[in-house]
């Protein structure tokens, strides 16, 4: 066996050679001068790192030249260090969390700790559980013969784009000064002579196998020839052995070169490490770094092709918090990805509890139960496991153990649960991480660095995908101080009366980094706005609705954008719609009106004393609707058209006290096919277009417009709080309210879509109908950004999302169904400036704008219901708050800036 490890260790040798060779951006021709003229005491002092230079920077070492105020930060001090909490992580967490590798990000945030420290390097003991960060890329043979005590390692940078690690090994200094006999002349006789290559190629197996003997306890001797640094924590004591060791000629002053000359590169690197701009504080990237070592850390110990979950709307889901009283942060993060109902306990149920809660989880298909399991006794955990196998004889049983995972070893090995999620901490944000993960918002990571039992053993852990959205603190991805200008903006709006409340979220590379909810629902202040609240989301409804089922329609082949009207809708043979392609009609130049204002139709003109409206206030023109437009208090509609109860024919509610008849829907679709039609279009925003996509949508699949998106998109996307009608499901609480609407309903506008003509359909539009919140918008716009894939599922074909959302015509700034930013950056538009050209969204006449942006891989969304209490308010559009919020939101990308320096360079 030793033969093959020779020959092994050989190759890897060369390998490394030939890498670490001129690897480092140093003056070897300068180490090797100074070394030259370095005197024993300095080759001595050269190759001991003190602790008291690792605890503390800037300490010179006694009696000598060499340098050691390169400062050296003990990383398992980093906390004391940086001056913050300690966050008590266990060192099978940080393992578990490292094992698997691809821990690039946290390799870089320490880097930017030194940064801010204004520190070198690293010291860290091989026990360190840290000591998986850092690998040897340069290893010599000392790495394959030599157990290190400890490592250094030092940053440096590479192109000047980024940093690398020189990384070196440490030693104690040992009892045993020179090596056997043997080995000094059978075995490292001719070492100092050949290259370390062509040396072990050389060995005999035999003699391989005296130097592994060597591993544990080497002598000095052996340390040194092979190139090794001194560790001490007795600096004085440890220079005086090694006074004492050359002094009596015990070892020859050249065996210290290989050392010293490793000790001057690291002495040369000190400082040559990028020094990263980034705006976050050191408490920021110490967060970032714990909080990264959560999301790694977790260990996904049993999985049976159930996690992440693929099915978040045609099953039920419950979940079961043991340990906790109420409802738990763990159950709240699930309430973020499906409708689940949530049960808790203090304590491990008796009998009575244990059937009451399979009275109360009867007919769910998942069941997700946690434990916060270190504090039970062994009898304890016995029960809860028998509980546990209790539950349920038919729903999947999902356990997530929060806690060291010791007491998973008296989990039966036929226990029911397909999945077995293993969360070393019970905190808030390990309870949220551990959610995410079961939901894809996180992929499982972690590898599990100690042995539970036979079954889980060291090494155990199931990697998963991202597959949904995530959640990160606004630092992780943006400068936070400069998103907090979105907070002032907002604030600034409250106060001047743009809108009463509103929300606001940002998504960075499928993570919800910011989401917020300020004002309120109305202007009296008796509700808060919060973030699950749903809002009008106006014409933002034809890329949630309308545009998706088109997209669909066009990936199975059901439709062409060349495609007429008249080819869906043969009715219209024969008059001026017949030739408007479908490409054209959400392009919005096909030639159609602007909208048709329908409810005015239906004013009864018998009882209507002069005009509609006046620009001046009379006795007769005394409701006033907004500066300069009064009202004329004689306006009544036709009472066959609109009542203000339902039954019979009028059944179309269009309000919470107005129905309409059904009969007037015949004279509406009258009303836009004999609409005119520009011969010669040109570019005119239209709704009238997405009266015919709605049609045309529900005649291919037979069913209502609001039925087939909730069923093919919404659902599916575990958007729930996305629907067209939302008081089907909701109360009028969880719903903000538009206008309070003088001219037609007479009553304010809640919970029914502000839009006259949606309204006039039922509440169902192709333009306009749809309520959301900013999170369940996040969702469907994270999809466009995944090219069509959320969750899993495949909705939309990538090539159909790249067709959709680019430019068709140069004239013509929309994509098909999307907005995109104004090509000319002098005029306003939809978007700010800085959003890139492949950017696309869509804004909404409630006050509503979303954009996503391929580019910075970036999800903006704004809701307001600027439009109360009436819809001539414009101060949210005079003062582009929706857009100055985009902007500033661009400003906190470092990617953004990084961008602008290189225009910058390339127009130098």
């Amino acid at each position: 066996m030793t033969k093959y490890i020779l020959i092994l260790i050989s190759t890897f040798t060369f390998i490394f050679h030939l890498n670490a060779l001129n690897k480092y951006p140093v003056n070897y021709n300068k180490i090797d001068s100074v070394y030259s003229t370095m005197s024993l005491d300095d080759k001595i002092n050269a190759i001991i790192i003190s602790s008291n230079n690792i605890w503390t920077a800037n300490i010179n070492s006694p009696a000598t030249n060499f340098d050691h105020s390169c400062g050296l930060v003990n990383i398992d001090q980093l906390y004391d260090i940086c001056g913050v909490e300690n966050p008590m992580l266990s060192d099978v967490m940080i393992r578990s969390a490292y094992l698997a590798g691809n821990n690039e990000e946290s390799v870089n945030l320490l880097t930017d700790v030194l940064n801010k420290k204004k520190e070198n390097g690293f010291f860290f003991s091989m026990k360190s559980p840290y000591s998986l960060l850092f690998h040897l890329d340069d290893q010599s043979s000392n790495d394959f013969f030599l157990e290190p005590y400890g490592r250094i390692a030092i940053p440096y940078k590479i192109d000047d784009v980024k940093n690398d690690y020189y990384i070196a090994n440490t030693y104690k200094l040992p009892k045993q000064v020179l090596v056997s006999h043997e080995i000094k002349f059978n075995v490292l006789k001719n070492y100092a002579a050949v290259s370390e290559y062509d040396y072990f190629s050389s060995l005999h197996w035999h003699d391989l196998q005296r130097i592994l003997d060597q591993y544990e306890e080497p002598p000095l001797e052996f340390i040194l020839s092979l190139g090794g640094i001194i560790y001490t924590d007795d600096y004085s004591e440890d220079y005086k052995k090694l006074k004492r060791i050359f002094g009596k000629k015990m070892l020859p002053e050249s065996i210290l070169e290989k050392s010293c000359k490793k000790m001057l590169l690291y002495q040369e690197l000190c400082g040559k490490h990028l020094y990263d701009a980034n705006k976050r504080s050191l408490e920021e990237d110490m967060d970032l770094f714990v909080n990264n070592i959560r999301r790694k850390g977790c260990v996904l110990l049993e999985n049976k092709d159930i996690i992440p979950f693929d099915n978040v709307s045609d099953e039920k889901y419950a979940s079961i918090h043991i340990g906790v009283d109420g409802k738990s942060s763990f159950q709240k993060m699930i309430s973020k990805y499906t409708k689940c109902d949530h049960f808790s306990t203090e304590n491990i149920p008796d009998e009575d509890g244990l059937l009451n809660i399979r009275r109360e989880t009867e007919g769910y298909d998942k069941i997700i139960v946690g434990v916060n399991g270190d504090w039970f006794t062994e009898e304890e955990t016995n029960k809860l496991y028998s509980f546990l196998h209790q539950i349920s004889e038919k729903a999947e049983l999902i356990l997530v153990h929060f806690g060291s995972g010791n007491r998973l070893a008296a989990l039966p090995k036929g226990h029911p649960f397909k999945a077995i999620l293993l969360s070393f901490e019970a905190g808030k944000q390990s309870q949220e991480i551990a959610a995410q993960i079961l939901f894809g918002g996180i992929p499982a990571q972690g590898m599990l660095a100690k042995n539970i039992n036979s079954h889980f053993d060291f090494g155990t852990g199931f990697l998963t995908n991202k597959i949904r959205l995530g959640y990160r603190a606004a630092y992780e991805k943006a400068y936070s101080d400069t998103l907090r200008i979105i907070d002032q903006i907002v604030y600034k709006a409250i106060r001047e009366r743009a809108t009463p409340g509103c929300q606001v979220l940002v998504a960075k590379d499928g993570d919800i980094i910011y989401n917020k909810a300020f004002g309120y629902h109305t202007y009296d202040k008796k509700q808060h706005v919060s973030v699950g609240d749903m809002y009008d989301i106006a014409s933002v409804t034809k890329i949630v609705s309308s545009v998706p089922s088109v997209m669909k329609m066009y990936d199975e082949g059901k439709l062409k954008l060349e495609d007429s009207l008249s080819y869906f809708l043969p009715r219209l043979i024969g008059t001026n719609k017949q030739g408007i392609k479908i490409q054209d009609m959400l392009i919005h130049q096909a030639g159609l009106e602007a909208w048709i204002p329908f409810y005015l139709r239906a004013v009864d003109k018998d009882r209507l004393k002069g005009d509609i409206y006046s620009k001046r206030y009379s006795s007769q023109y005394n409701i006033k609707l907004d500066t300069w437009v009064y009202m004329n208090r004689s306006v009544r509609y036709r009472s066959d058209i609109f009542r203000h109860s339902g039954g019979g024919k009028f059944n179309v509610k269009v309000a919470d006290k107005l129905y309409m008849n059904n009969e007037y829907l015949d004279s509406i679709k009258m009303g836009i096919d004999t609409s005119k039609v520009d011969e010669n279009p040109g570019y005119r925003y239209s709704d009238l277009g997405y009266y015919y996509i709605k049609e045309i949508v529900e005649k291919t699949y037979k069913e209502s417009l609001d039925q087939y998106v909730g069923e093919t998109f919404y659902q599916p996307l575990g958007a729930f709080k996305t629907l067209y009608k939302p008081l089907s499901k909701y109360d009028k609480n969880d719903i903000v309210p538009t206008e309070n609407d003088k001219a037609w309903r007479r009553e304010l506008v809640h919970g029914y879509v502000h839009d006259p003509g949606a309204a006039m359909l039922g509440c169902v539009g192709g333009h306009a109908g749809v309520f959301s919140s900013a999170e369940d918008l996040a969702k469907i716009l994270q999809m466009y950004l995944n090219k069509g894939t959320y969750g899993g599922i495949q909705y939309i074909k990538p090539e159909t999302i790249e067709r959709f959302t680019s430019t068709v015509r140069e004239d013509n700034r929309r994509g098909i169904g999307f907005d995109k930013p104004v090509q000319d950056k002098t005029l306003s538009g939809p978007s700010c400036n800085e959003a890139s050209d492949s950017s696309f969204g869509h804004s909404g006449f409630t006050g509503t704008l979303v954009w996503v942006d391929p580019e910075y891989n970036l999800v903006y969304v704004f809701l307001s219901n600027r439009i109360h209490p009436n819809q001539y308010n414009k101060r949210l559009i005079t003062t582009d708050v929706r857009t100055n919020i985009q902007s500033a939101i661009y400003h906190s990308l470092p990617e953004y800036w990084e961008k602008v320096n290189e225009d910058k360079k390339k127009g130098e």
